[in-house]
């Protein structure tokens, strides 16, 4: 069995017009071959449902031109008011005007089965028996002739059963040869047809032709005055009973649209009624921004005329608000409005930004970094007067105490320790082993003047060659602990202690002096250079920072210095 689709596409309003006979007929009609028998069904329209036994459902793409029919049942909804049952007599036609779904079966063994002389049906409406086996060739005779493009039509049959049906009803309808068991088994159920306006028919104008909008207007308008279209699609009752919006996956709401295309869209007219300049209303609406309702006689035009735009177009009769259609129209954006274009720019101006912000943040970052590096050498130009006068200090009490020779060796160390001092000034940094050297000069000549006990602790993992720190760092603590903690202490001692742990860098300063209230206000000058030395440089640094606790009583003074991941990279 074959089944044939004959869906009629209203690409062309002249199509339409030159054939009045056919429009005036129902739309979709079903036809069941029997060999040389043809059982139709006429109603406005006929959607297949599924077969059994099951065989796919919806389309039956898999049955082949000599399927057999006998022993199958057929579910069909069907949307027009009236059904009619025609079986033409084979010796009694010529060329068989078919329109509609088509299954045939041409097997001969099934040839005696479909001989219409023999043929009986049987009708059940809403399970009830409305009309028993009865013989075709016993009910109403009909004789029908069609003209198709100048070519005649014509067939004589019988008209075994015909009604009228309302939304729900049920028919069934069983075929047998007479006197045996059926072959055939239909059903039919009546659905309501569209209650949406849809269109019937429609012209449109290409995009790579431009023309302008009332131009196109105006011609649209001409041809359809012209030839009458609309008056003929108007007179038929060819869209009177369709399905919920089959009309637009045939017309309109096409996936893809360009900017300059027109479109002329004539929708089907109220059911039973007339068409006015008022049965319509319709609105459009453009990205989003909704138009207001006006008033139409369902001949609707459509200009897209912006890329990239998505358009909606909403239409409905005037006596039914609530049944409203809706056709999409989205036009291909331009080069600059894709997708890909914006991606593009938003990385591009991202990148830029990133750019701008990093080398502003680099200049930000190097103007703080010149800040704290000015800062710091203010700091340490205050350390080196500092220095100076304790210095000094130490070689007037040596000439008061008329210990004129170690004055005199002390003069001489100050001078070069003096030089080295200046000299780290200039350097951010400086190797351990050079903040040592300075630390030991300064040892020694502070021991001319007060004998003390010095202890240098190194761990032998450190690398004292290479391992930098901030100069002269430590060097004011050890002169807070010479000049305030042991001084005057007959068995002063200080012990000056370098270890590391895990990538941190720790100097610890332990004295066994006086003590001092840590929580009192310095009123020295070294302590507080040192702690401000510190707060700049953990400002400036992002990795590396520098902790100081202090620990002091009447037994002495513990100070440790903690260069955080000091040793990460070494």
């Amino acid at each position: 069995m074959k089944k044939i689709v004959y869906l009629l596409m209203f690409a062309s309003l002249l199509s339409f017009a030159q054939s009045k006979e056919i429009i005036e007929k129902p739309a979709n009609n079903l036809y069941f071959v029997l060999n040389k028998t043809t059982v139709r069904f006429e109603n406005n329209f006929i959607l297949n449902k599924y077969i059994l036994p099951n065989e796919g459902r919806g389309i039956y793409n898999n049955l082949t031109s000599f399927t057999n029919l006998s022993h199958r049942e057929f579910y069909f909804t069907v949307l027009g008011e009236k059904i009619n049952l025609k079986i033409n007599d084979p010796k009694e036609f010529n060329n068989l005007f078919i329109c509609g779904y088509i299954y045939t079966d041409n097997l001969k063994v099934n040839k005696d089965l479909y001989k219409i002389e023999n043929l009986e049906i049987q009708v059940f409406k809403n399970n009830k028996i409305v009309q028993n086996w009865t013989l075709v060739t016993q009910t109403k005779r009909y004789s029908e002739s069609n003209v198709y493009y100048s070519k005649k039509y014509f067939e004589r049959g019988y008209i075994p059963y015909s009604d009228s049906l309302v939304n729900g009803d049920k028919l069934v309808i069983l075929f047998r040869k007479k006197g045996q068991g059926n072959f055939l088994k239909l059903n039919f159920e009546k659905k309501e047809s569209a209650r949406k306006p849809f269109v019937i028919a429609s012209m449109w104008e290409d995009f790579k032709k431009p023309k302008r909008f009332e131009n196109f207007i105006q011609e649209t308008i001409d041809k359809l005055y012209k030839y009458a279209l609309l008056v003929k699609l108007d007179k038929s009752n060819f869209q009177n009973d369709w399905p919920e919006d089959y009309g637009s996956k045939i017309i309109g709401n096409s996936n893809r649209h360009f900017k300059n295309e027109k479109y002329c869209l004539v929708f089907r007219k109220p059911n039973g009624k007339k068409r006015t300049y008022d049965s319509f209303e319709y609105r459009t609406s453009i990205n989003s921004k909704t138009g207001e309702w006006i008033k139409s006689n369902g001949i609707i035009f459509l200009n897209l005329n912006e890329s990239g735009t998505h358009y909606k177009l909403e239409v409905r009769y005037k006596n039914d608000l609530k049944n409203v259609a809706v056709y999409y129209y989205s036009t291909e954006p331009d080069w600059y409005q894709t997708l890909w274009f914006k991606i593009v720019i938003g990385i591009s101006s991202l990148l830029i930004f990133s750019l701008i912000y990093i080398f502003w943040k680099r200049k930000i970052d190097e103007r703080k970094r010149l800040e704290q590096k000015s800062k710091i050498k203010m700091l340490y130009a205050q350390l080196n007067p500092h220095f100076v006068f304790n210095a000094l200090g130490s070689i007037q009490g040596l000439l008061n105490d008329n210990q004129i020779e170690k004055a005199n060796q002390y003069l001489v160390g100050f001078g070069s320790l003096l030089r080295n001092t200046l000299t780290s000034g200039e350097s951010e940094t400086q190797s351990i082993e050079t903040e040592v050297k300075s630390i030991n000069n300064y040892i020694e000549l502070e021991q001319l003047r007060n004998p003390f006990l010095f202890r240098l602790n190194i761990d032998e993992n450190i690398d004292v060659h290479e391992i930098q720190m901030i100069p002269l760092l430590v060097q004011p603590l050890i002169e807070n602990a010479i000049k305030h903690g042991i001084s005057n202490m007959e068995k002063g001692e200080i012990t000056l202690t370098i270890s590391k742990k895990a990538n941190d860098l720790i100097f610890g300063l332990v004295d066994n002096g006086k003590g001092f209230d840590i929580f009192a206000e310095q009123k020295g000058f070294g302590l507080k250079l040192v702690k401000d030395r510190i707060m700049l440089f953990n400002q400036s640094s992002r990795k590396m920072k520098i902790d100081m606790k202090i620990k002091s009583n009447s037994s002495g003074t513990q100070i440790t210095i903690l260069f955080k991941d000091w040793l990460k990279n070494d």
